[in-house]
């Protein structure tokens, strides 16, 4: 699961890696981990809609996005990027 700013595009050696690396570090199934990672993507994709839908933009956006993902600010830019990329379509 190639990550662009939280939004998958498909597989990518380096998730894999990850994967192996925190099913390792963690005892968790590897196929546990790729789920819980997919699920934390969906969940910021469902964030950054829902601000959308409900009229934030510029900095107030990207607070919110960054308060309520975990994301760092160029992850938040990003993932908006994409969500308004794919609003405009």
């Amino acid at each position: 699961m190639e990550q662009n700013g939280g939004v998958n595009t498909g597989e990518a050696p380096a998730d894999r890696d990850l994967v192996a690396w925190l099913a390792a570090r963690t005892g968790t199934p590897a196929e546990q981990v790729e789920q819980g990672l997919a699920d934390g993507e969906r969940r910021r994709a469902f964030v950054v809609e829902e601000l959308l839908e409900a009229g934030l933009t510029g900095t107030e956006l990207l607070h919110f996005v960054v308060r309520l993902t975990g994301l760092d600010e160029r992850e938040a830019r990003a993932l908006i990027s994409a969500h308004e990329g794919m609003e405009a379509s």
